[in-house]
Parts: C-alpha cells; structure tokens; sequence
C-alpha cells in the first residue's frame, strides 16, 4: 500500500494537486485546496448526487467542460492520521474497478461506510488507565473470544458502557478483562458486582508495556481502525464504532502518542472458590468497594481456555 502521508508532506502550497497513483482506474488526485486543506477528489464523468460533509469533513462538487470533480477536505488537522486512512481506503478499494465510470458511485459509497468516524473531537480525553482498558476489552473481543464463538458473537457479548457489571456475556457464560501496566503484581477491581455471578466466569488480564511513539505497536486509534475492517457488514462495523464511542473514544492524533506491546496475557477461573468480595460475603451496610487482588496468589486458578 502506497504511503499517502509522504505524499502529503510533499505539499507545501495551496490548490496544487498530484495524480496519487498513474496506473490507478480512476483519476485520484491528493493535494490541498484553496484553503490550504489535506484534500483528495475524483475527477471524472459522473451525474452529482447530494453528498453531504461532517463537522470534520467538507464534501464539494464541481462542474468543468471536460470532468466532474468530487473533493474531500479536512477541516480539523487533528484527524490527520485519520484522513490518511480513508484516503488510502479510497485509492485502494477501487483499484479494480473494471469500468472507471463506476468510480463515483464506489467513493461516495466509501464515505458514506467512514463518515460516522468525521466528527470533531470534543478535545476531552480519554485517561491513560482508559486507553490501555479500552485497548484490552477490543484485544480480547477481536482474538480470543472471536476464536471461540465468532467475531459477530463476541460483538454483540460486549457490553462497553451499557448497564451491565461484566465487560463481555454470551448464553452461560461471562469474562471481565482487565488491562495493567507490565510489571504490576496486582489487579483493581472496582465494584461489588464486578465477579459476582451464579455461574462461573473468567477474569482476563492483559499486560501491556509502553513503548515510544516510533515503536510499531498497539495503539488505539490503529487497532479500532483495524478492528473496524474486520466486520463482515456495515451495521456491526457501526456497532462497534457506537460501543467505543460509549466509552469516550473519538479519533485524535493524540491516542498515536500512547503505543503499547502485550507483554502477558492470562485468564482465570472465577468460581464460588476465586477470592473475591460480593454483597453475598459482606456486611450489608457496605453497598460500594474496589479492591486489589495479588496476582501471585491466584496462580492456581489460571486456565488455558
């Protein structure tokens, strides 16, 4: 995949536009508009219909003599990493295009697959013990519980912000995934509710080491965009970017600051036996607690499935 952030850097000055790709179907130019905006457009012969932008993304449509042109531009630098994404997305998904009159109707179509991802960022965000929670939760749904009942299963178990004690539950069964620091030889819990259950569940523990920025790691805002991609169709892709939007995640180039590598991984049985503190054991007039729990003392309850 060609390196459409390179090629933006080599811009300096306002409406200059390069061709991105001169074995490409469609005629794609990347460049800067007027304003001096990170933009891409069609030009083409092609019939407008009403495409409308986002707080983050001015859509224009221009007639000449010789082609129609469709232009993106974006609005909020922030979201750079973002536009170079969608950009990249555009160029090549219509690589094979067989008639380039299809090219219009197939980059509208794109837009309207990413436009819920261009909205201005609130700038409010989201904490470090956040981020690396968030990352945990999408680890976990996107590998192993997708392994186990399927990527569309694992989605529709994930509570993200909803009114529900357990990150994930599907039929009998419930995990709680909790995402700390390399290193750390202890897990918060932070409510009564957390692992308490009838059935027996699991708590799932990530280990994550943070890595500089340059690192080719985990991050957020690559690993929702990534995951985003592996969803067969567009209502689950827009589910799951509606439950990490639940959670306070819009994209921003700040989240790139924060990369991270998985240093460990373990799951644990949570049975009537696992320490833990439920309204059940104790006394009533404690409606509220967090605890910690010593890893090394729950060794034996560790599982490999």
């Amino acid at each position: 995949m060609m390196d459409i952030k390179s090629q933006f850097d080599a811009f300096s000055r306002p409406e200059y536009f390069s061709r991105v790709d001169n074995s490409h179907i469609l005629d794609l130019h990347i460049g800067l508009d007027e304003k001096g905006r990170k933009s891409i457009e069609l030009r083409s012969v092609f019939r407008p219909v009403k495409v409308t932008g986002t707080s983050a993304i001015d859509v224009s449509q221009y007639t000449k003599l010789q082609y129609n042109t469709i232009r993106f531009s974006l609005k909020d630098d922030d979201m750079s990493g973002l536009f170079y994404k969608f950009c990249e997305d555009i160029v090549e998904q219509t690589r094979e295009l067989k008639n380039e009159k299809d090219g219009y109707k197939a980059i509208t179509e794109r837009f309207f697959q990413w436009k819920k991802m261009f909205v201005l960022s609130k700038n409010t965000f989201l904490t470090e013990p956040e981020i690396m929670g968030l990352i945990g939760e999408i680890l976990f749904l996107r590998g192993p519980l997708a392994g186990e009942i399927g990527l569309s299963s694992a989605l529709k178990s994930w509570s993200g912000q909803e009114l529900t004690h357990k990150d994930f539950s599907c039929s009998d069964k419930w995990y709680e995934v909790k995402t700390i620091s390399r290193g750390n030889s202890s897990v918060r819990i932070s409510s009564l509710e957390q692992l308490d259950s009838d059935k027996d569940g699991q708590l799932v523990i990530y280990s994550l080491e943070k890595m500089s920025p340059a690192y080719n790691g985990i991050s957020l805002n690559k690993l929702i965009l990534e995951t985003r991609q592996m969803f067969m169709s567009g209502d689950e892709s827009d589910d799951f970017l509606a439950k990490v939007a639940l959670q306070g995640y819009e994209y921003n180039n700040y989240y790139d600051e924060f990369v991270y590598e998985v240093s460990n991984f373990v799951r644990y049985m949570v049975g009537y036996d696992f320490p833990k503190l439920t309204h059940k054991n104790v006394p009533m007039a404690i409606s509220k607690a967090n605890y910690d729990i010593s890893l090394s003392d729950i060794m034996n309850f560790r599982t490999d499935k």
